[in-house]
């Protein structure tokens, strides 16, 4: 009695090397290709993450006035600690916690933004919920950073902006204030 056919096959221990090569040599090179693309795009997410947590950290400890100097100074930072000097961004925005004079209600309140590459905030909506609970008066420090990351090979994925968000408090200071320049009393 004949074994049906896929029994035969399963039990059969013929077969050529070079056939086991053909078909299995590409999903190998794929895979080790893309395990490299996948620890590259998880490298630079994490360095960006670091590179912008050391960039707050080095804002909150600030205690003389911030102005666009300061803030292009801060880009090159990242850049250098990010290892890409390309098509990064960075934006500072300080948040309050105030009282509404008509109201008497406790609201948040955009003291300043400004960016590099990228434009300042005009109001709180876009990051109103990523923010913790204020204390009234205190300040928050918002370092808002953006790095373009393309893969080496074309494995699956596609190019990518890695948006990382950092939250410092002033340490040194009760305050982080913004001078625009002008001469005039630096917004707080």
């Amino acid at each position: 009695m004949r074994l049906p056919l896929y029994k035969r096959f399963a039990r059969s221990e013929e077969g050529g090397l070079s056939n086991e090569a053909v078909i299995t040599m590409p999903l190998l090179v794929w895979a080790i290709t893309a395990t490299f693309v996948f620890w590259d795009a998880f490298k630079t997410m994490n360095i960006s993450q670091k590179a912008t947590y050391t960039v707050a950290d080095m804002l909150s400890r600030e205690v003389e006035p911030i102005d666009a100097a300061y803030m292009t100074s801060m880009h090159e930072i990242y850049d250098f600690l990010s290892g890409e000097a390309g098509d990064n961004a960075i934006r500072v925005s300080v948040v309050t916690l105030t009282t509404n004079e008509t109201t008497n209600a406790e609201e948040l309140q955009l003291v300043w933004s400004e960016g590099v590459n990228i434009p300042g905030y005009v109001d709180l909506a876009i990051i109103e919920s990523r923010l913790p609970t204020l204390s009234l008066g205190e300040q928050m420090i918002v370092v808002e950073s953006e790095q373009e990351w393309s893969p080496a090979f074309a494995v699956g994925l596609a190019s990518y902006r890695f948006r990382e968000v950092a939250l410092a408090r002033p340490r040194f200071a009760p305050q982080m204030v913004w001078d625009d320049g002008s001469g005039s009393a630096p917004s707080t």
